[in-house]
């Protein structure tokens, strides 16, 4: 029987804190990390955006060709070979030419010192009356610079 309170004593002893001989407890270091940034890309100002060799966003190229307007007034826009755009507009007076550039979705240009844009719209949207119930259309300036593509009637 004191065998076994010996044994069972030592027992207990094995089963004590993890501490060391000047009761501080063991404790293992963290690992350490290190954290390399991550290479930056170029500032936006160094891509070229206005060369033939930069991509037309697609919807901008479907805005070429010919569009027509109230009374005989069309705006036609052809696409150049330097990645820009001709701006071509008859009123009921004239035709007149501008360069166009791509600006979003649009074709951006300069009429008479101001900035004027062309871009996809319903005959709603165009503010004409004339071009109301029109599907496939495109503006210029609200109510008075609209023009659209008559739909085609499907084959039979």
């Amino acid at each position: 029987m004191i065998s076994a309170v010996i044994a069972g004593t030592i027992m207990l002893g094995a089963c004590g804190d993890n501490s060391l001989p000047n009761n501080k407890p063991v404790t293992t270091p963290s690992p350490t990390v290190s954290v390399t940034p991550a290479a930056t890309a170029s500032p936006a100002s160094d891509v070229k955006t206005d060369g033939p060799e930069n991509k037309t966003d697609a919807k901008v190229d479907t805005l070429t060709g010919k569009w027509e307007g109230v009374e005989g007034t069309y705006l036609n826009i052809t696409k150049k070979d330097d990645g820009k755009f001709s701006v071509e507009i008859k009123d009921l007076d004239k035709a007149e030419t501008f360069d166009g550039t791509v600006k979003g979705d649009t074709i951006e240009f300069s009429r008479k010192g101001k900035t004027e844009t062309v871009k996809h719209a319903t005959g709603e949207e165009t503010g004409m009356k004339y071009l109301l119930n029109e599907k496939n259309c495109v503006v210029i300036t609200k109510g008075s610079e609209g023009y659209c593509r008559k739909e085609e009637p499907a084959a039979k």
